[in-house]
């Protein structure tokens, strides 16, 4: 890379963005004038209308007890409680018609008098005169109390009170005000990036696409990685400026809030903002890192589309995902484990919280700015990938989502599109979670056959509905005899290796893991063979058709073999919604796709993924049996020697079914 031209296209493409009034109003309208005047406008609202409750007079009827009344009158209603006391022929017809805001019920009489507060909860008069009521006759009954108490001679605060508890607040002014903080800032900053980072990520993409523009840039003496390296240090800048400002921003309202509160509650002290430089500082790199990630997946996106409308509709269901994931901020028992800690979007905004908060942990720091970056790396290798690519950049159809379209205008054949196979995956997801569930808590057990049916049906109803090759798209082909044998040999290696990934992952997330073994050991039914049937048999059918067949074939379409096979393997770890298990569930499906890649048949890795969860299935049920087994084939593995020794084994396994299924012999070839 020539430094000296990525100098030259950052300063092309910054000026071409800051062209655009919408980039310039997200970077510098929004955090320093639309927020400030958003919270400040609330809190005036939220301000004027509890004056306006307070200083308002609610009538208030009583009804049942004449006395009652009477010794309510006494209370100095108005000015001490903003009630008031009228005489109504029908109560209810009253409050319905809001002539009365409560009234209360009485029955009994004596020692044993019962009080009913009468209201509607959906009026907000009637609601707050509610409180009011309570209060008036929470202060009656304590009076009744006392003085039943003093006619018997007894020492009613003693009886009353006999405990007296005071609070006493031992945090800090400085943790007070980020605890304040720590409440909205995290979401806000997520926020803010991604739309900061939106525009420009249009802009560098679509934009320049629909400007024509994007040819006569690729016909200039300059690499493609060069391009991507400027426009990605484009938006990433745009994206970080806007994130500082919103931090000075928000941080002022912030300690504006808090010495409003202060005031207001008479608290002594101030603040001191140096007790806040180690936040800061951490939230300044949680900013660079996570502006490396967003900008680059923002990009990958936008990459797809043709035009500013079209980008907008890709982008729009990003930016639900990343605020929805921010929402974690906002739940109170949620931690930053090792786990949380490698989730996208969620390890920031918990980090940011725990640090405004003053609780540091140096490896989970270390270990959400390692996991961003990292994110943002593969985001920023499968840009590459996209601009590396003439049927994505100039291809007619690229990313279309041919499911929307009049079944008559589409041309059969071929195999499904980027953008079908990206909503048959969400359609998916969102299914198996509602439906799945549904039929889950309905049937138990059984019940993981209606959830696989979902994994087969929804990609095999796209693919008929858009006229799609069955057999290319689902490889449904013969093969030839050797990618059984080598595919066999390599799922055996392929489970070595990932009993001894899982073994690795269980001691850095145990938490997990035992919730991973909980969810297989809930799998168990009551035969063997059932199990076999619902848990081996059935996935090892429909996700190879889904993944291995209509997820795979239309990667293969526009990716080089590695890419799609390697993003399928991710998608494949991502569907078993477990961090823990996602990265040996993406090894055994990038094992899985290439099998199938080479044998351009689905058979081969049908056999694979039912050995594999057979093996699993023996393992619940006969754990003596499994682990004898295992024993008499892989020894004890007492050291780390005998780890990587046992690695070693697996990886031989894998090594061997590859040179099989790279054969050449004509001898066994075809397999009839």
């Amino acid at each position: 890379m020539n430094m000296r031209i990525i100098k030259t296209l950052y300063k092309k493409e910054i000026l071409d963005v800051l062209r655009d009034k919408k980039t310039v109003i997200m970077m510098l309208v929004v955090p320093i004038v639309l927020y400030p005047l958003l919270i400040i406008a609330g809190l005036g609202i939220v301000s004027g209308v509890s004056n306006s409750l307070s200083e308002h007079i609610y009538n208030v009827a009583v009804i049942g007890d004449d006395a009652l009344a009477r010794e309510l009158r006494g209370y100095d209603l108005e000015e001490k409680y903003s009630l008031k006391l009228v005489e109504v022929e029908d109560v209810d017809k009253a409050l319905s018609d809001e002539e009365i805001d409560a009234y209360i019920e009485a029955s009994g009489t004596g020692e044993k008098l019962s009080l009913k507060i009468r209201y509607i909860s959906s009026v907000t008069n009637s609601n707050y005169a509610a409180g009011l009521v309570s209060d008036l006759l929470k202060s009656y009954s304590e009076d009744k109390t006392e003085s039943m108490l003093k006619t018997l001679g007894l020492d009613s605060d003693a009886i009353m009170e006999p405990v007296k508890i005071e609070f006493a607040d031992a945090s800090t002014n400085e943790e007070t005000a980020g605890s304040l903080m720590a409440s909205i800032l995290p979401f806000m900053l997520v926020v803010s990036l991604l739309m900061g980072t939106m525009y420009p990520a249009i802009d560098t993409t679509a934009g320049e696409r629909e400007r024509g523009t994007l040819e006569t840039l690729l016909t200039l003496p300059v690499s493609n990685t060069e391009i991507i390296v400027s426009k990605f240090l484009v938006v990433a800048t745009i994206g970080v400026i806007s994130s500082i400002l919103n931090i000075i921003s928000l941080g002022g309202v912030g300690i504006y809030m808090y010495k409003m509160a202060s005031s207001y509650m008479q608290t002594s002290g101030g603040i001191s903002m140096g007790k806040f430089a180690p936040a800061i500082i951490i939230c300044i790199l949680c900013i660079l890192a996570f502006a490396i990630f967003i900008s680059a997946a923002s990009m990958c996106v936008t990459a797809f589309a043709k035009s500013y409308k079209e980008a907008n509709n890709y982008i729009t269901p990003l930016a639900l995902v990343v605020m929805f994931a921010s929402f974690v901020g906002f739940i109170p028992n949620i931690k930053l484990s090792n786990t949380m800690a490698l989730a996208p979007v969620a390890n920031i905004c918990l980090l940011i919280r725990d640090m405004l908060t003053f609780k540091f942990d140096a490896g989970a720091v270390l270990l959400v700015l390692v996991s961003n970056v990292l994110y943002g790396i593969l985001a920023i290798m499968f840009l590459g990938r996209i601009y590396n690519s003439e049927a994505i950049l100039f291809g007619e159809s690229a990313a279309g989502v041919q499911i929307f379209e009049r079944r008559k205008n589409i041309k059969s054949g071929e195999v499904p599109e980027l953008g079908d196979v990206v909503l048959v995956i969400a359609v998916t997801l969102v299914a198996m979670i509602y439906i799945g569930g549904a039929i889950q808590s309905a049937l138990g057990y059984y019940g993981t056959l209606g959830t696989q049916l979902i994994v087969l049906l929804i990609p095999l109803g796209a693919a008929v509905y858009t006229k799609k090759d069955l057999r290319e798209t689902f490889r449904l082909k013969k093969c030839g005899i050797r990618y059984v044998i080598g595919g066999l040999l390599m799922i055996i290696g392929a489970i070595i290796v990932g009993v001894m990934l899982s073994a690795i992952l269980g001691l850095i997330f145990p938490e997990s893991t035992r919730e991973a073994s909980e969810l297989q050991a809930s799998l168990v039914g009551d035969s063997f063979f059932a199990m076999l049937f619902m848990v081996a048999l059935v996935p090892a059918i429909c996700e190879e058709l889904m993944f291995r067949g209509y997820v795979l074939s239309a990667f293969e379409k526009r990716f080089k073999p590695t890419a799609a096979m390697l993003i399928t393997a991710c998608l494949f770890g991502l569907f078993h919604l477990s961090i823990v298990r996602f990265i040996v569930t993406a090894f055994l499906g990038y094992v899985l796709c290439y099998v199938a890649h080479k044998s351009r048949s689905i058979i081969p890795g049908m056999l694979m993924h039912f050995t594999n969860n057979a093996i699993s299935c023996i393992s619940l049920y006969y754990p003596d049996i499994y682990s004898k087994v295992i024993i008499r084939v892989a020894g004890h593995v007492d050291s780390f020697l005998d780890l990587l020794i046992l690695v070693a084994f697996g990886v031989c396994f894998l090594y061997a079914g590859v040179m099989v299924i790279n054969l050449k012999s004509n001898n066994i070839d075809k397999f009839e």
